[in-house]
């Protein structure tokens, strides 16, 4: 038995390069983070966490979650790697599979999300993610059996080492059309040409 899927949002960044807390950055008329939260609570998964460092208390008091539980990352400064680790280490022993989205990514639409837990479980594969410019991208699919290979993460280093390493272990999911690859808001011009494009 597979066990159940969850996601797990990563929004533990202190936005040194935005220079504010971009998870609170108002798209479509919400919060960034309350964006991509919706969206990944709307989708088939079982459960989502959500996964704070910077600015917790603000984003907490700011973003309604939803269904969604909430993991404080202390040592958010030492990169992504240890928010990867802190959101994995929360998981439910009957969690199978984690997709790992970014809280940064608005346009990961539940859709999108369904379509990689159900790549992923029909590939037979260990891993799901998109394929844009040949290389994969976030969101991805890890089943638990992967789970342990992150804990050789250091630094500023997400689940795009692993599955870039081995490749044939992924379900690719190509993106399709101009918006077919969520863009990552890490500037203020990211977050212009977001909030400037037709949504």
């Amino acid at each position: 038995m597979r066990g159940r899927s969850a996601g797990l949002v990563l929004a533990a960044g202190g936005s040194r390069r935005m220079g504010q807390p971009k998870q609170l950055l108002p798209v479509d008329g919400r919060p960034l983070l309350g964006l991509v939260v919706d969206h990944a609570c709307a989708s088939s998964l079982d459960e989502v966490v959500v996964v704070l460092g910077g600015h917790a208390d603000e984003i907490v008091a700011a973003v309604d979650m939803g269904r969604a539980r909430i993991v404080v990352n202390a040592a958010f400064a030492e990169g992504m790697s240890s928010s990867l680790k802190s959101g994995i280490a929360a998981m439910d022993d009957d969690v199978g599979r984690v997709i790992i989205v970014l809280g940064d990514q608005p346009d990961v639409s539940p859709s999108l999300i369904d379509s990689l837990l159900e790549l992923q479980e029909t590939s037979g594969l260990a891993a799901a993610a998109l394929s844009f410019d040949g290389l994969l991208h976030p969101p991805v699919v890890l089943d638990r059996s992967l789970w342990a290979d992150l804990a050789d993460l250091q630094g500023d280093v997400g689940c795009r080492a692993i599955i870039r390493g081995r490749p044939e272990s992924v379900a690719a999911l190509p993106a399709v059309g101009r918006t077919g690859h969520p863009i990552d808001i890490d500037t203020l011009d990211d977050y212009r040409r977001l909030v400037g494009a037709e949504r």
